[in-house]
């Protein structure tokens, strides 16, 4: 006869009790059992830290500025980190825990600005009205120090190669980061002088739709001459090396590029380019204050150019 299950169950319950009372001194007996259950739960945890690693973003496919705020806000500098590669894998290692990280407390600064008169304005907003009012849009683009790190993983053969095409001599520079900051000097005053950045002074650059629309933009210290040619066109191949002589004379007070109509047939329609080559000035405001079509020598496009400038 089978007994019935209230009565298994009554047997069953000084077995559960037994155990329960004998757990802690089992625990104890067998120290591997206990090791493995801590293993376990520490394997989870460390799963866990993982996941949420996985959620931040590739630190390779971050902007360099998104690099070093992301280090700030961890207490951790980058001032030892001289190209993306390293200031990459510094933030890496910050995230696994490799490189001890500090929180930043402003909470000093903020009561020894408590401190100072209520008349006073606060320093910070007296120096965002003073960048707002001398910076131009053309500074917007440039950040030297992004750029800077990087040029820096570059071999010194290409950074000679860069100083060359701009006409930096380089013959003198015995170390790499001259070339460097050479380059980051040249290419500040480029951001000042351009406001796509692209155009350089005493030379012709042939733009793309996109650049030529932010040169286009008000806020240029300079008039614009601008050459639409094509490739096939006769006459705007003749035309070429008068137009870098031209720009050669012109210097900083002139940009001067060109943009072939072919590539970009929606820019000769919105100039309304009837003939090839059509030579365009626009002024500081980006409004055209002059034009010509046809070819013309050196001296004719110094003059059109020269016009136009205060």
């Amino acid at each position: 006869m089978k007994p019935s299950v209230p009565f298994l169950f009554l047997i069953s319950i000084p077995g559960v009790l037994s155990f329960l009372y004998q757990l802690p001194s089992r625990t104890k007996t067998h120290p591997k059992t206990f090791q493995l259950f801590m293993n376990v739960q520490s394997d989870q945890s460390n799963t866990n830290a993982a996941d949420e690693e996985t959620m931040l973003p590739n630190p390779f496919d971050m902007r360099i500025k998104e690099i070093q705020a992301e280090l700030k806000s961890m207490g951790v500098s980058s001032a030892d980190c001289f190209d993306k590669d390293s200031i990459c894998n510094k933030l890496k290692d910050a995230r696994s825990g490799a490189i001890p990280t500090a929180a930043i407390n402003n909470t000093p600064t903020e009561s020894t600005d408590n401190t100072s008169s209520s008349t006073d304005p606060p320093k910070d907003e007296e120096d965002t009205k003073d960048s707002n009012t001398n910076s131009t849009p053309s500074n917007n683009a440039f950040d030297p120090e992004e750029y800077a790190l990087s040029i820096r993983s570059l071999r010194v053969k290409e950074l000679k190669t860069m100083l060359a095409e701009r006409g930096i001599r380089w013959g003198t520079m015995k170390e790499k980061e001259e070339m460097v900051q050479a380059l980051v000097s040249y290419q500040e005053k480029a951001a000042d002088f351009s406001l796509s950045g692209q155009l350089t002074p005493g030379k012709v650059t042939d733009i793309d739709g996109e650049s030529l629309g932010k040169e286009l933009k008000p806020g240029a210290g300079t008039p614009l001459l601008l050459d639409v040619y094509a490739v096939w066109c006769g006459p705007c191949k003749m035309m070429a090396p008068e137009l870098e002589e031209a720009a050669k004379c012109l210097g900083n007070k002139v940009r001067v590029a060109k943009i072939d109509s072919d590539k970009y047939p929606e820019w000769g329609s919105e100039l309304n380019v009837g003939g090839l080559p059509s030579v365009i000035v626009f002024d500081e405001s980006g409004k055209e204050v002059d034009r010509v079509e046809g070819a013309l020598p050196r001296d004719k496009l110094i003059e059109l150019a020269e016009k136009h400038t205060k």
